[in-house]
């Protein structure tokens, strides 16, 4: 059975609302999954944006689920039988989005938005949201489908809620199904649609039905956005066709009684067999690791300290019963000193429980930290890729609100006791006055408990929707320059507002709900009170037993607020450890034991060069293939270089080697045995304009990941051509660099990560991918030698756009649309007729000779910090080992 409210699953990126629908979905009808899991599924083999997979996948996870498509206007009549449902929406800024359609109130929908969250709307206006997909039909297929009984009877209905009498009605439905065409019943549907439309508006007489007529007997009347289909150009085959417009959606008719037969895939399969999170067992754990007798000296202080309390009121009633006794100042200043002490004594006991409160809390924080910390670099780079690193940033950034946990358990529990110590006492000094006090007590805790729910999934809301405002922070800091030079300000500041305000409309929710409890709970309870003192006999009875119920009574109503202002905050404190949780039970990247990770210093210097086959290979991201079908061959030792046209799949077939992407199908073989990245690495070395340049200097950027040795620092430089960069550094090797190389060139970045990866020891593969970006053709020639004179012993995998100096490989491969169209030695390819490597090579000599070296340039030279304007032959002139580029 569904639940009567859909799960509310908010997205933090606006390619996630396939996953997130499918989250509600799974959880409206209780079947446990992870949406972290439907997340990194959606980032590989699952097309998260696709209506097709979504049916798929919901079918396969346990939901019996049905593709279909039908007029907008049938989705929300009351009779339909295709809620809940995947629908496909219209945004704003035009792209579609999906949307669950969970139930319908009355006039209003429930719907499951991953943007906002849960939402009430009119089917009115979730009408013009609606994504309208036309569709080639045939039209006898069409025919037989508005001749159905579910077509009927939702055109039936349709017409009843004109106020046409159903003898009408079903005359005019007899007369379209007497037509054998299609055009009978597309002219009745276009009408009731018509009509309708001008029922809204207030433009039809009483006699509908005669309209109704008059209008089928009349399609020319009808405008075009009212026919749900019109006539398409005949087939092939002669047939006739027409064009279906109308909603697309995946409704879901419930459970699957059999599971599936078809397998799952290992991401679908991880989310559903990965345990939901209960952050509150975990925050119980996590406080006791801190030992029990912190906690149990806690509890005993505050019981402790609520008996103290009551023993106060006592002996300030005390006061008044033994006020006639004590005829002597000295007496009275003695009770009143007393009691003073036996305050001051209760405030003392106040301090340990405070600060031991604090430092439970200090612990707790401390210990989800460092497990954070601990568990970023375990984590595979598939997580990341599907995830926001801002949202990442933002869950670790707030995990400083945990330690005010452990004080706010201690004031609501301290309240919650004060609460029931304080219904004792009035119980028994009046207890004729039981029931308004048990109903008072009620007033007081069951609205905070009954209410966590709402508030859970409200406070969840606002911090999904901070987290995914972090981005714009993150992304303006790092496009800053972009953003500005493209005038893209605007457009920027239109995004972040429009998420802005669904968190501030998110946060206004959140307070008003905490608004309207805290008023129900203080009407109630004081309505209660007032009920006690106008029912209990207070004539007759001694002054201070009077005040004393007086005093408790006023005291119930302080207590219940302060209970219900620590309780709200438990929200916050479960939506952050759940946030925290989600990550850190993410699975780990599987890593052998220590001892079979073979260290730098105990590499053999001489080991083989590894050689690879690629067995099929196929790779997919978001189901779409990437790369299919790899046959590939490497010999140990081969330097094989890798062209292509941009996005063909050249960086994706070595990723594959450097473990950013697993393979779908087939199998990776490292001297006959499967790929294991973990044994590979500490024999790789990898150059990229993506490996990362730290803010820290020279050196430590040269010697990360490697030894330190000066002797090999120097012949790194030189065999970089760092010497010149190095000599122009103010506090040379000590000179830091910058966040990502910022204060280098771009070329000399390069360089910066060339240098580091010839430190690595005992490199046997080398992966070079566009190594030499930014430098100039006669650098990038030199280096490339250079290099490969260095790992002459090494397998190599050069990717490059250069394909002039390709021509100097043992081989090459050329990929394009993921497929390997050609591999060979680069003479035999270029002198074969009509090759893909031939027609490369001739392109970019047209390139060079029609372009680059027209007279329409003007020649500009950059030297030093000086510009030139007359630039020499590069023909004639020697390259500098320390030349700054």
């Amino acid at each position: 059975m569904r639940r009567f409210f859909a799960a509310e699953v908010v997205q933090s990126s606006s390619m996630d609302c396939g996953p997130a629908s499918l989250k509600c979905l799974l959880d409206g009808f209780r079947i446990p999954a992870s949406y972290g899991r439907l997340r990194e599924a959606c980032q590989t083999g699952v097309d998260g944006a696709s209506i097709d997979t979504m049916e798929a996948v919901a079918n396969q996870l346990g939901l019996e689920a049905e593709q279909i498509m039908l007029p907008a206007d049938h989705l929300f009549l009351s009779g339909a039988r295709h809620l809940p449902a995947i629908v496909v929406v219209n945004l704003p800024n035009g792209l579609t989005h999906f949307v669950v359609l969970w139930r319908r109130h009355g006039r209003l929908l429930q719907v499951m938005d991953p943007s906002v969250g849960r939402r009430w709307i009119s089917a009115l206006r979730f009408a013009r949201d609606i994504y309208i997909h036309t569709l080639p039909a045939a039209a006898p297929e069409w025919r037989d489908y508005a001749a159905s009984a579910d077509f009927q009877s939702a055109l039936r209905h349709r017409i009843a809620a004109l106020g046409v009498s159903a003898s009408a009605a079903g005359r005019l439905c007899a007369q379209a199904l007497a037509d054998e065409s299609w055009r009978g019943l597309a002219t009745l549907d276009a009408a009731v649609r018509l009509l309708a439309s001008l029922q809204r508006a207030r433009a039809t007489s009483r006699d509908r039905a005669r309209l109704l007529e008059r209008f089928c007997a009349n399609p020319q009347l009808i405008p075009p956005a009212y026919w749900s289909v019109r006539p398409a150009p005949i087939d092939a085959e002669g047939g006739e066709q027409l064009l279906m417009r109308g909603a697309v959606l995946v409704c879901i008719r419930g459970k699957r009684a059999t599971p599936s037969p078809e397998p799952l895939l290992p991401e679908l399969a991880a989310a559903i067999e990965e345990r939901p999170f209960h952050p509150a067992r975990h925050l119980y754990r996590a406080l006791r690791e801190s030992g029990s007798f912190p906690i149990a000296a806690l509890l005993a202080g505050l019981l402790l300290g609520v008996g103290g309390v009551l023993v106060e009121a006592v002996l300030f009633r005390g006061i008044f019963d033994i006020a006639g006794a004590l005829h002597l100042g000295g007496q009275r200043l003695g009770a009143m000193a007393a009691i003073l002490l036996f305050s001051l004594a209760l405030l003392i006991i106040e301090i340990p429980l405070f600060s031991g409160a604090l430092r439970l809390g200090r612990q707790m924080e401390n210990r989800f930290r460092l497990a954070f910390f601990a568990k970023i670099p375990k984590l595979t780079d598939r997580y990341f890729h599907s995830r926001l690193i801002s949202d990442m940033a933002e869950r670790g950034h707030v995990i400083h609100r945990l330690r005010l946990l452990p004080d706010q358990v201690r004031q609501a529990l301290q309240a919650a006791f004060g609460i029931c110590a304080t219904a004792a006492g009035i119980l028994w000094l009046a207890p004729a006055a039981a029931p308004f006090v048990l109903l008072a007590v009620a007033a007081a805790l069951a609205p905070t408990f009954l209410a966590q729910p709402v508030l859970i999934e409200r406070e969840l809301r606002v911090r999904s929707h901070l987290g995914a405002l972090t981005r714009f922070y993150l992304d303006a800091m790092l496009g800053l320059v972009a953003i500005r030079a493209h005038g893209a300000e605007r457009s920027v500041r239109r995004e972040h507002e429009k998420l802005l305000g669904e968190w501030a409309a998110a946060a206004l929710r959140l307070q008003r709900s905490i608004v309207a409890i805290e008023a129900f709970q203080l009407v109630s309870m004081f309505a209660l009170i007032a009920a006690l003192l106008l029912s209990h006999p207070l004539q007759g009875a001694g002054i201070g037993r009077v005040l004393l119920i007086v005093y408790w009574a006023l005291n119930l109503p302080i207590l219940g607020q302060e209970f219900h202002t620590v309780a709200r905050q438990y929200p916050t404190h479960r939506n952050t450890a759940l946030r925290l949780l989600e990550p850190l039970g993410a699975p780990e990247e599987v890593l052998p034991s220590h001892s079979a990770l073979p260290s730098h210093s105990a590499l053999p210097s001489h080991s083989p060069a590894p050689s690879i086959e690629f067995q099929n290979v196929s790779v997919e991201a978001a189901g779409h293939p990437i790369l299919q079908d790899l046959h590939l061959q490497v010999p140990s030792g081969s330097h094989i270089a890798i062209v292509g046209p941009s996005g063909a799949g050249k960086s994706s077939l070595v990723g594959i080697l450097l473990g950013w992407l697993k393979p779908s199908q087939g199998a990776v073989l490292v001297d006959g045995r499967p790929l294991d990245c973990n044994l590979l690495r500490p024999r790789l070395a990898w150059v990229d304009p993506a490996v990362q340049l730290w803010n820290r200097s020279f050196l430590a950027n040269l010697s990360y990941g490697a030894s330190g040795d000066p002797a090999r620092v120097g012949h790194a430089v030189d065999a970089a051509l760092l010497r010149g960069v190095l000599e122009n550094l103010p506090q040379g090797m000590q000179t830091k660099l910058g966040e990502g190389g910022a204060l280098v060139s771009g070329g000399e970045g390069q360089r910066v990560r060339l240098a580091r990866a010839l430190l690595r020891p005992g490199v046997r593969l080398a992966i070079l991918d566009e190594p030499f970006r930014g430098l100039d053709r006669e650098k990038r020639s030199h280096l490339l030698a250079r290099v490969r004179q260095l790992w002459r012993d090494c397998t190599l995998f050069c990717v490059t756009h250069d394909i002039e100096e390709t021509r100097a490989f043992d081989r090459v491969l050329v990929i394009e649309h993921g497929r390997i169209v050609e591999d060979g030695a680069p003479q035999e390819l270029s002198a074969r007729p009509g090759s893909r490597y031939s027609q490369l090579l001739q392109a970019e000599a047209q390139t060079r000779s029609g372009l680059w070296s027209g007279s329409l340039w003007r020649h500009i030279r950059v030297h030093s910090g000086r510009i030139v304007e007359e630039i020499p032959s590069p023909v004639n002139e020697k390259i500098p080992e320390t030349e700054v580029a």
